[in-house]
């Protein structure tokens, strides 16, 4: 397979050939003998005596456990009950007088509604559904859940799992098992959600990076969806209108840290996509996906800063392609209902078919009292049944909903205009804390400043290797904190 740094950087058309019941009791008898008389009343004191040490035990003893459960330290797939893996149906009694904090964070109240009295009407679990803003919301929630006044159930990115293990309750496998789990979601959500190989996540939804394109510009210029980035290179030069040493039309939002909303993921696709591991940058193939991602801004720019943001650059028509996420479509129909375009699978290397996953997933804290409810309703949210409840909701207020964590589900939106690109790429995303637009004031938001750093030092001289030692160092750090 080629390999980033096989692009001839001065000449981009050489690169463009490269392509991824109750008990009745003892019945009574008319004893036949005085002894069998006299054994049935001492049974029977026996008994009497029994109940009264019993129910003086329970009132000394502090009476029911419930609600004491923790997270168990056991491997994900063992099969030892513990307080967390008590079985649902033995709360059903209890329920009807739970209530279920929930804090959302893209859904509105009306969206989670009927779903939510759904559940209410089958179990008798009452949830308290709160729509929070994305603001300060990591923090918030870490500092909530610390304080004892946290939800029990949260969203979260799935990024944050390193920095929210010590908040997160382990789904019992009485719930779901590890092998249901496997078989249910994508390989990605197997291999992110989990700490110590335990799960401590259920996503009801998926995004990732697909290539957006101008229907009509690709038509007026008779050219095809570009499927390498060899190819998307030569288009984009193509597609590019100049002014002078100025764009005023951009062939594809690449190159800079300025206006390229989502340059982090992108450049963490060509990481992976190159043989690269973002959390390890220190290596010729970091190093070479760097540089090939500046080339679309050296010397001869296809996308200038001078323009808006990608999103709104698009949106007007100012720039024939970029790559973003499938909620951008939303943004881009707002400002320009009438923009004629389409989404396709990113660009690949060779052989080298990943994408580029970026979604968030439900949570269930280890300082909830209600463990058991709170995975009994995530469990119920992730049926095939509620999701598409939830997806037409969503359809109602937008465009579309939220794209189906399900595998066994991928079909059913397989030929949807705007979503099909990213469930094509989903069974072989990778990912890592390199998502843009996740408000952590952490993990992500550090490690992209890092690399913000090194590709602008790229743009204008090339990458020595203090450079990558100083991106390495700082990557290092904000894993360690």
């Amino acid at each position: 397979s080629p390999s980033l740094k096989e692009f001839d950087k001065s000449d981009p058309k050489k690169a463009a050939s490269k392509k991824v019941g109750k008990s009745s009791g003892p019945k009574e008898a008319k004893p036949k003998s005085p002894v069998v008389k006299y054994a049935v009343f001492a049974i029977i004191a026996l008994i009497i005596v029994g109940g009264v040490i019993f129910g003086i035990s329970r009132i000394l003893g502090g009476g029911s456990d419930s609600g004491s459960s923790s997270t168990s330290s056991k491997p994900a797939d063992s099969t030892t009950p513990s307080q967390q893996d008590t079985p649902a149906s033995t709360t059903q009694t209890t329920s009807s007088n739970v209530v279920l904090s929930y804090w959302g964070l893209w859904e509105p109240d009306l969206v989670m509604k009927e779903v939510l009295d759904d559940f209410k009407k089958e179990t008798g679990i009452s949830v308290d559904y709160r729509q929070q803003s994305h603001k300060d919301y990591r923090t918030r929630l870490q500092t909530a859940i610390s304080q004892g006044s946290g939800p029990d159930v949260f969203r979260y990115h799935a990024t944050w799992v390193p920095m929210l293990k010590d908040d997160l309750a382990v789904l019992p496998t009485s719930v779901m098992s590890v092998s249901e789990y496997e078989n249910t979601f994508y390989p990605i959500m197997v291999e992110q959600l989990q700490v110590n190989g335990q799960i401590v996540g259920i996503p009801l939804m998926y995004d990732g990076l697909g290539l957006y394109y101008n229907k009509d510009i690709l038509q007026t210029a008779n050219e095809q969806v570009p499927s390498t980035w060899g190819e998307l290179r030569v288009l984009a030069e193509k597609l590019t209108v100049r002014d002078g040493t100025q764009v005023e039309r951009g062939g594809v939002a690449l190159g800079n840290t300025t206006n390229v909303e989502h340059f982090a993921d992108i450049l963490g696709l060509l990481i992976y996509q190159n043989g690269g591991d973002p959390t390890n940058p220190v290596s010729g193939e970091v190093r070479d996906a760097i540089d090939f991602y500046v080339l679309f801004g050296r010397d001869k720019p296809v996308f200038g800063d001078n323009l808006p943001s990608s999103t709104v650059a698009f949106a007007r028509g100012e720039v024939a392609m970029m790559l973003a996420p499938s909620w951008r479509v939303h943004e881009i129909l707002h400002i320009n209902p009438q923009l004629n375009f389409d989404i396709a699978p990113v660009p690949k290397l060779g052989s080298s078919e990943f994408g580029w996953a970026t979604y968030w997933a439900e949570g269930v804290s280890s300082n909830s009292q209600h463990k058991q409810e709170s995975w009994q309703l995530l469990k119920y949210l992730s049926s095939k049944e509620v999701l598409r409840k939830l997806y037409s909701a969503q359809s109602e207020i937008r465009a579309f909903g939220e794209i189906y964590s399900r595998r066994d589900m991928a079909e059913e939106l397989a030929n949807a205009q705007y979503v099909s690109a990213f469930i094509e790429d989903a069974t072989q995303a990778k990912s890592a804390p390199l998502c843009s637009f996740t408000h952590d004031a952490g993990l992500n938001d550090n490690i992209i400043d890092y690399y913000k750093d090194a590709i602008n030092s790229a743009a204008t001289k090339t990458l020595t290797d203090n450079d990558m030692q100083t991106l390495g160092r700082g990557v290092n750090q904000a894993l360690s904190q």
